[in-house]
């Protein structure tokens, strides 16, 4: 294969396994890496436009069961709680004030995000969305991990503008390395849950972590089993960084320029959904490489933990009680992405720019 060559058919077409495979390898350099980014950008103005999406956040809604935690996640942490308990899950009152305050500050879709309660169907979710969108005219991304029966799902198809995820983090091809770093974890559901999702006609989000022993093969394995899903809509592209006292401490962390990579050549793959990066400090690399939305970098409404409060400096910071924050880095996020070119939705317009 040739480099030029590879990008120039991919400025009208899906690349192949092969050549993604190939772009990884070849982009090493920042050099080659740049060129990715640059037809990566395009493809997302063609594709997507030029609007930048911020989402909120409203968690815990449930806490986690999984037994051992996944490796690589503060709640397995020895010396620091993630927050990853059931004292850490927002009650139906306080999950409808977020929600309130996320649609005041101009955001449209918010996540309600928590743990994996195994064995449990759903019933709290069912609550949670219906408790937001009576009080709201939020749209909603769901993420609890494996815990949503059928019946679940098809009553969130019902109510509408519902999107649900099934995370998989590591190739879900690749068992072994699954196993590995999510030992309490259960494949099988989560590949059930994602069918699930698909086959009653929601949206489906997913998420592929960077750097937690993965091949570049692995990357695009995953890429590809999810291309099957005709519903797949969110792509998720999330970087480790190792935590505190967690049994991956020691592992190195994931480079920004990998998870700016992965994202870049999913948009290839792709083209016209929408794919985020973790990490509101670095939106201006994410918009380089083809990124158009983005979680945990709008608004956000969850428990304070070990006593500590966001700080201020880079956030505005509302204590709802004395136990619960709404965090806003709108003004921030909004300033990051206009000044690289892009445009936010026009209700975040009016209220920073």
């Amino acid at each position: 294969m040739i480099f030029e060559e590879v990008l120039k058919n991919a400025e009208s077409s899906e690349i192949t396994r092969e050549e993604a495979l190939y772009l990884f390898k070849e982009t090493g350099r920042y050099d080659k890496a740049l060129k990715l980014f640059e037809l990566a950008s395009r493809v997302r103005d063609d594709e997507t436009g030029n609007v930048f999406k911020l989402d909120g956040f409203i968690g815990l809604i449930t806490h986690c069961t999984v037994d051992p935690p996944c490796r690589y996640c503060g709640h397995s942490s020895t010396i620091n709680s993630s927050g990853f308990g059931p004292e850490n899950v927002l009650t139906i009152d306080e999950i409808v004030e977020g929600a309130r305050l996320i649609e005041e500050a101009g955001i449209s879709m918010t996540e309600l995000g928590g743990g994996t309660i195994v064995g449990d169907g759903g019933e709290k979710v069912i609550e949670a969305v219906k408790a937001v969108k009576r009080a709201t005219n939020l749209d909603i991304w769901v993420n609890v991990g494996p815990a949503l029966s059928e019946d679940t799902l098809k009553e969130l198809k019902n109510l509408g503008g519902v999107d649900v995820t099934s995370s998989f983090e590591v190739n879900p091809l690749n068992e072994e390395l699954f196993r590995k770093v999510k030992p309490g974890d259960d494949l099988d559901a989560r590949k059930k849950l994602a069918n699930m999702i698909n086959d009653t006609g929601l949206r489906l989000n997913s998420v592929l972590m960077s750097g937690l022993g993965e091949s570049y093969d692995d990357r695009v394995d995953h890429m590809f089993y999810l291309k099957q899903f005709e519903n797949f809509k969110y792509f998720l592209c999330t970087w480790f960084h190792p935590g505190p006292g967690t049994p991956m401490a020691n592992h190195p962390p994931a480079s920004p320029l990998e998870a700016a990579k992965t994202a870049a050549i999913a948009r290839l793959i792709f083209r016209d959904i929408d794919i985020h990066i973790s990490g509101y400090e670095h939106i201006p690399l994410w918009i380089m490489a083809g990124v158009n939305r983005v979680v945990h970098a709008g608004a956000s409404v969850h428990r304070v933990r070990d006593g500590s409060r966001w700080p201020t400096t880079s956030a505005e910071v509302k204590h709802i009680n004395d136990m619960l924050d709404f965090v806003n880095l709108l003004p921030t996020t909004v300033r990051f992405i206009t000044g690289a070119g892009m445009e936010v939705e026009p209700k975040i317009a009016d209220k920073y720019e």
